[in-house]
């Protein structure tokens, strides 16, 4: 190949590159050209445009998970109100522990450990004063008294 028709090309650029053209002769293309590698402002905003939805979809998702803890809990401390209000009108006194309905719950997936647990996996409380009771959850932060408890209220 003769070097008539190569342009002057500094090191830095690599060697230069044949492509065939119109006429079968050997050109050079430029690796510097206007013609670069880089991303338009339309692609690179069509990028952020998806992420920005996958991130919606996402957090909208966490969101109805959490949700649906704050119910099925507030579900089951109701099912363990209940249960502990019935054992009151048929004995006279509520049980000594939770853990005393577990048969007549029938609810193993409601147990860890020998416990009640809620849907973030802490002990469902549990308090008698004689033939009053209380039950309740503490909520995501698992801290008895705080705003986010679920307690059980009769109807």
């Amino acid at each position: 190949m003769s070097r008539k028709g190569l342009a002057r090309r500094s090191s830095a650029e690599g060697p230069p590159t044949p492509v065939s053209g119109p006429a079968s002769a050997w050109r050079l293309r430029s690796r510097s050209g206007s013609s670069g590698g880089g991303f338009t402002l339309v692609e690179v905003l069509m990028v952020v445009v998806i992420l920005a939805i996958l991130a919606s979809m996402t957090f909208g998702y966490l969101r109805f998970v959490e949700n649906e803890r704050w119910t099925s809990t507030h579900g089951r401390v109701h099912a363990l109100g209940v249960q502990v209000g019935t054992v009151v009108g048929l004995k006279g006194f509520p049980p000594a522990t939770l853990e005393e309905l577990a048969s007549r719950l029938d609810k193993p997936e409601w147990m860890k450990d020998g416990k009640f647990v809620d849907d973030w996996d802490h002990p469902i409380q549990y308090r008698v004063d004689g033939k009053t009771f209380q039950v309740w959850s503490c909520g995501p932060d698992g801290i008895s008294g705080t705003d986010d408890d679920l307690p059980y209220k009769r109807n």
